[in-house]
């Protein structure tokens, strides 16, 4: 299994939809402040067609201002690929099936000019847009390491898809355990792992999700791996790389930007850091 020993966090990956008026809120953290991951992730993501990403931006950004001067209830984070086909990301946490119905309640009975704002501009954006996808998982605190974080201080996310051999959740399970052991004395080795509950393959995909504050961390997650077999043994790596096959049928690693001008943050991330939260 290949990870990364950045900083981890309560959300993320892709899956689906035409955002704004339909993604529910994420869970409501305050700023500077290291949180849990929560219960539920609801998980969207749309493609965007090639070289129409900076356009999709401005209407996505137009959108979040409206909300904003409208104090819309509820937040989401939004952030675009460096990976891979161009794509918008977006994920909210939630505590309970019932706070996500809510959540949605309280979008939908947005005032008549918002929702015609936001409708409008959905229509405008449809052109640049491709597929979109939505998927709801489930925090597996238990194969998991140091995943607590200021999820608000997060700049960029490295996130790697599994998806589990049929038969073979016990192996993938036991494997998982042998690198949080693993990681477990590197002080800085942290992550969240997420396992689908709805949408796609939701029978066998998981998602390991680290936040970063800089892309940097990447480095000391790269030199992390190449010296876990002075940590564990050789023996031992050797023995975790033949479980590996034997578990996981296949894997994608993914680097995303966290992008503000499509994030409806939290009020109080916008005047912790409005440089960053509060552009527009």
């Amino acid at each position: 299994m290949k990870t990364r020993s950045s900083v981890s966090v309560a959300l993320c990956l892709f899956v689906a939809g035409v955002i704004l008026c339909v993604v529910p809120a994420i869970a409501q953290q305050e700023a500077n402040a290291a949180h849990q991951p929560p219960k539920y992730l609801m998980l969207s993501t749309v493609a965007v067609k090639p070289d129409l990403m900076g356009s999709y931006i401005d209407n996505e950004s137009s959108q979040v201002q409206a909300m904003r001067n409208s104090n819309a209830p509820g937040s989401y984070i939004g952030m675009i690929a460096i990976t891979g086909a161009p794509r918008a990301l977006y994920f909210s946490g939630y505590d309970s099936f019932a706070e996500m119905e809510k959540r949605h309640q309280q979008t939908m009975a947005e005032d008549p000019k918002l929702r015609d704002t936001l409708r409008q501009a959905d229509k405008d954006e449809a052109p640049m847009l491709g597929e979109a996808r939505r998927s709801i998982y489930h925090y597996r605190e238990d194969l998991s390491l140091n995943a607590g974080v200021d999820i608000s201080q997060m700049r960029f996310f490295d996130i790697i898809l599994f998806h589990v051999r049929p038969g073979h959740d016990q192996d993938w399970e036991h494997l998982v355990r042998l690198y949080v052991k693993a990681y477990s004395s590197i002080p800085h080795a942290r992550w969240a792992m997420w396992e689908k509950m709805y949408g796609e393959d939701s029978d066998r995909t998981f998602i390991l999700v680290s936040p970063m504050q800089a892309l940097a961390e990447e480095d000391q997650a790269q030199l992390d791996g190449e010296n876990l077999p002075k940590t564990v043994g050789q023996d031992q790596m050797e023995m975790m790389h033949q479980l590996g096959n034997v578990a996981i049928e296949s894997s994608e690693s993914m680097l995303f930007a966290v992008v503000p001008e499509i994030s409806y943050a939290p009020d109080a991330w916008v005047k912790a850091s409005p440089d960053f939260w509060g552009k527009k």
